[in-house]
């Protein structure tokens, strides 16, 4: 059982709700607002990692009984996020419990390990629904709350999968669709009183055993492919990345708008601006000779391939 003794005050008052939030990563930060003086609401479809299906109310049950047994109040929704109606359901879950919503977490994902020409249609659909129309359908209902409020805190969860690993693809295209959805909703938002921001997390989740699983990485060692059943009080574990995401969800954060943030175990990181790295000009129309010509001169350097960036499992 969770000691969910209460430990500050920065979120007091405050109603959240945490998609994904009844394992890994999720589970982590729907524990912390109730030791921060918030109420919560556990949003969790259950299934599997790698299929949106087998729902079950199970786990974010769980999370719940674990706040409500240490003082806390909460309640859960078993949402299909991927829907609009559940993203909807979710914020509607936060009104008729506590009667406001002040932050939302999106945290709930899926993914599957994966080459392009391997992929399913449904293995593509899955993931992006989940993630980007998961996102979008309870920023939405949330915004629309919000925005009456006059005030509120969103708060997506990115990877550094945006990066590109070769064998998930559509897990890649969502995590770099979510900063860019970060960024547009933060503008918007802004002159409602309403923060939007990134939080980049890495920690041992069932996520990250399928990962390191399929790249036969799994270890029983304290490290980054550690199994996530043993990384709880070691820099991997989930817990770690909550305190970073309340900090954004609370008054003190007002201020911080349309950021990325990493939370990667005992470091905190900015991610600063996108910027275009080396340029050249030309005094009229470009034409292929021209292109094939200067291209390699004078942007080659910068043209070097990257190295793969994430595990890769043996093909």
């Amino acid at each position: 059982m969770c000691k969910l003794r209460k430990m500050g005050t920065y979120l007091d008052g405050k109603v959240v709700a945490v998609t994904g939030g009844g394992r890994g990563i999720g589970r982590g930060i729907a524990l912390k607002p109730a030791s921060e003086g918030a109420r919560v609401v556990v949003a969790d479809y259950g299934g599997e990692v790698n299929r949106r299906e087998g729902a079950s109310s199970a786990a974010a049950d769980a999370v719940v009984a674990e706040i409500a047994a240490a003082g806390g109040e909460a309640a859960p929704a078993a949402e299909d996020v991927s829907t609009m109606e559940g993203g909807r359901r979710v914020v509607q879950t936060a009104l008729d419990n506590f009667g406001r919503l002040d932050g939302l977490v999106c945290c709930a994902g899926i993914t599957v390990t994966k080459y392009l020409w391997e992929m399913e249609e449904r293995d593509w659909d899955d993931v992006i629904a989940v993630h980007l129309k998961g996102h979008f359908s309870c920023a939405q209902a949330a915004a629309r709350v919000m925005m009456e409020q006059g005030s509120g805190s969103l708060v997506f969860i990115g990877s550094g999968a945006f990066s590109g690993p070769p064998n998930m693809p559509s897990y890649a295209t969502a995590k770099a669709g979510i900063l860019g959805f970060t960024w547009s909703t933060a503008y918007a938002l802004a002159p409602h009183g309403i923060t939007t921001n990134c939080v980049v997390p890495s920690a041992a989740t069932r996520m990250s055993d399928s990962i390191y699983g399929n790249a036969e990485m799994l270890t029983d060692q304290v490290g980054e492919t550690i199994r996530s059943e043993l990384a709880a009080g070691t820099y991997r574990d989930p817990a770690n990345v909550a305190p970073t995401v309340i900090y954004l969800l609370s008054d003190e954060a007002r201020e911080i708008n349309g950021q990325v943030i990493r939370a990667q175990g005992y470091d905190v990181a900015h991610m600063g601006d996108i910027v275009w790295d080396k340029a050249m000009s030309n005094d009229g129309p470009w034409d292929v000779a021209t292109i094939a010509e200067r291209l390699p001169k004078e942007l080659g350097p910068n043209l070097t391939p990257k190295p793969v960036p994430w595990p890769e499992r043996p093909r």
